[in-house]
């Protein structure tokens, strides 16, 4: 998730880094680690091609299909999967093929029955402290739903059963459903569990219509909308290549809040692209951390992209050791590493489910389930509340308003097992959110192709922010002649934070550099520290300014200008 330390300073300025990141590498087993019918290649050209291009390139291969062709990105159901990546790599400007990895649903095993039921207070019979404790307990309340209209969410899963109480009838609020597993223009659950339709419950039950229960961001037939897509096969297994069409659905049918109850280990470029388009277009992913903690407690993705909130499960009222031995503490189940951002309620949520389902039945038609899978809904509803209250936000102010309200769980600022503490969607909804940072995304060489150069004569003040988790890099072009000094200064109070001067030519600013020429300033480690680099470039070209985030994070102001 962070950077590796570059500095440079003096008669130049750092060679060309190593393209790539240690991360990025493919998975050792990758190809064993695919799901056995839904074995694909995810190829990234280096241009975007039409699709007569992608399909001529890649003639031979297999079964050629767009996951996200307006960056680039294609999928391959290859003829002969042993030899099918080699062969890739070796079309005309192909830069990377990856296999689609198997993600699975992040739903725990069954625990104990919750407390029974108490009379109810609305109209949904469901709706009481007993019954939905953490839309009581969790600084939620029905006023923060009122703001409308809200934003489309979409809930990437095994379906939503579209014939449920909640979601049936003339006035349904699902829209433009879809298989990306199956190919087609629906997206019903026919999951054993039940998990989607769960999943959607938890963030967007319609309130006030007599029936079940109340979601975090209630839907609403033509002003809070759902768009149901199915990424995932009947027991709960999905790939990288369902989700990214998934998210490709989304985004193209304006959902501002992409749901994603689902994960596992694995790196993929590809998908990494595909999760900042999705920013960059104003949509904020959510996703499930995983329930390994006491366990493998791997990085699970996609939470563990960069710009994606990464959401663990948080403990019910009732102490139940191990899970939770501390009521609203975060579950000893949900994984605990840098990929968590928030935790939000995880254990015995009561959610709406396909009528089958009678595993840990509440009523008909609605059970109870555990995970971090039940955690991310919350929060995306959350999302949803607090882009409706504030029109024009986008998804970076979001993402970070959620994490600067949040209510720290255990030690003040962040830590691994519950992130920045407990989402706090009363604080989220109306306190002023953060000021945007409109150059985002800048994460990279690659990320900034189309910004404009800072020109050798202009001075210029930025302010914006990095952090370790989500934010860990900032990369900025300058044009420099040859013979032109540049003054480069980082101020920032919190965190470490390290200040880099790139040579033109540099595709990466994310590996350690294989060569560093003299004179490499220390890196400033203490809050607060100012960190200055001048240098008499020798020649000209489109030159690189980097920020790095090696630990913590928050804003920072960084001056360049030309001391001449």
């Amino acid at each position: 998730m962070g950077a590796r330390r570059l500095l440079a300073c003096g008669a130049l300025v750092a060679l060309v880094a190593a393209a790539g990141t240690a991360a990025a590498a493919p998975h050792p087993d990758a190809f064993a680690r695919t799901l056995p019918g839904q074995q694909r290649l995810v190829v990234s050209f280096s241009d975007h091609p039409t699709a007569r291009q992608a399909l001529a390139r890649l003639r031979g291969l297999g079964r050629v299909r767009p996951l996200v062709p307006e960056i680039g990105i294609w999928s391959v159901q290859p003829r002969r999967p042993v030899t099918a990546r080699d062969r890739a790599l070796g079309r005309i400007e192909v830069q990377a093929a990856e296999w689609s990895l198997e993600r699975t649903s992040d739903e725990q095993t069954p625990k104990a029955d919750a407390p029974p039921a108490v009379n109810p207070t609305y109209t949904d019979p469901l709706f009481t402290p007993a019954d939905q404790w953490s839309l009581f307990t969790n600084y939620w309340d029905p006023s923060l739903t009122g703001t409308l209209p809200r934003p489309r969410i979409a809930i990437l899963d095994g379906g939503i059963d579209s014939r449920h109480e909640e979601w049936s009838g003339p006035n349904s609020p699902l829209v433009y459903p879809r298989s990306t597993y199956q190919e087609v223009n629906s997206a019903e659950d026919w999951g054993r569990t039940g998990h989607g339709t769960h999943v959607a419950g938890i963030a967007a039950a319609p309130a006030n219509n007599g029936v079940g229960i109340v979601g975090v961001a209630p839907a609403e037939a033509g002003s809070a909308e759902v768009i149901p897509v199915q990424i995932a096969d009947r027991d709960g297994r999905s790939t990288d290549a369902t989700m990214m069409a998934g998210i490709r659905w989304a985004v193209n049918h304006q959902a501002k809040i992409i749901n994603i109850s689902a994960g596992g280990p694995g790196y993929s470029q590809a998908f990494q692209d595909t999760v900042d388009w999705a920013f960059q277009r104003g949509a904020l992913i959510v996703a499930s951390v995983g329930n390994e903690g006491e366990d493998e407690n791997e990085i699970n993705y996609p939470a563990g992209y960069q710009h994606v909130l990464g959401v663990g499960a948080q403990c019910d009222t009732q102490p139940d050791p191990p899970d939770c031995p501390t009521p609203l503490g975060a579950a000893g189940f949900s994984n605990h590493n840098g990929t968590v951002d928030l935790i939000a309620p995880g254990v015995n949520v009561l959610s709406s489910v396909p009528r089958r389902v009678d595993d840990r039945e509440f009523a008909p038609g609605y059970a109870l389930k555990d995970g971090t899978s039940m955690a991310a809904p919350y929060v995306t509803g959350t999302a949803a509340l607090v882009f409706a209250a504030h029109p024009g936000i986008s998804a970076y102010q979001v993402l970070r308003q959620l994490e600067n309200t949040a209510v720290p769980i255990g030690v003040p600022g962040r830590d691994d097992a519950s992130g920045y503490g407990a989402v706090n969607p009363k604080a989220a909804v109306t306190l002023p959110p953060p000021d945007d940072d409109p150059d985002e995304i800048n994460d990279d060489v690659a990320k900034i192709s189309g910004m404009a150069s800072l020109k050798e004569s202009d001075s210029r003040l930025i302010e914006a922010r990095a952090d370790r988790y989500d934010d860990p890099r900032d990369v900025y072009p300058v044009q420099l002649r040859a013979g032109q000094t540049v003054r480069v200064r980082l101020d920032h109070a919190r965190g470490e934070m390290v200040l880099g001067l790139w040579r033109p030519g540099t595709r990466t600013v994310s590996s350690k550099p294989r060569n560093v020429v003299t004179n490499r300033i220390a890196a400033g480690v203490q809050p607060g520290q100012r960190q200055t680099a001048q240098v008499r470039v020798p020649v000209t070209g489109r030159y690189y300014v980097s920020v790095v985030a090696r630990r913590g994070g928050g804003a920072y102001r960084l001056t360049v200008s030309h001391p001449e």
